[in-house]
């Protein structure tokens, strides 16, 4: 097939520069981050955290090691950080978008 290149030859012609960059990317992509190492990353404190939710800082911390962290509470630090919070159920390796519950029903659930 005329070109057409298996992807080891095509890493073959990069850069070192630029494998190592790619490696990064995709090392990136499939990290898992806890909130703290995304509240870190987004450069807030968990005070401001805590002011942002109106909850104490103690309050927000325990949110950060898990203590019973539901997903509406989930949301809603997501929201404040400025972001979307997007869930997925995997069965047999088959992936279902999950619906999150709406602004309102997060604030009723926290």
């Amino acid at each position: 097939m005329s070109g057409h290149h298996s992807f080891s030859e095509l890493r073959s012609r990069m850069s070192s520069e630029r494998r190592e960059a790619n490696r990064k990317i995709a090392a990136d992509m499939s990290r898992e981050y806890v909130l703290a190492q995304i509240r870190q990353a987004v450069g807030i404190t968990q005070t401001e955290m805590a002011d942002r939710l109106d909850v104490s800082q103690p309050t927000y911390s325990a949110f950060e090691r898990g203590d019973n962290l539901r997903i509406g509470t989930l949301q809603k630090i997501v929201n404040a950080l400025g972001g979307i919070l997007k869930l997925r159920v995997e069965i047999d390796g088959k992936e279902f978008p999950l619906r999150t519950p709406t602004s309102a029903a997060v604030s009723a659930m926290v």
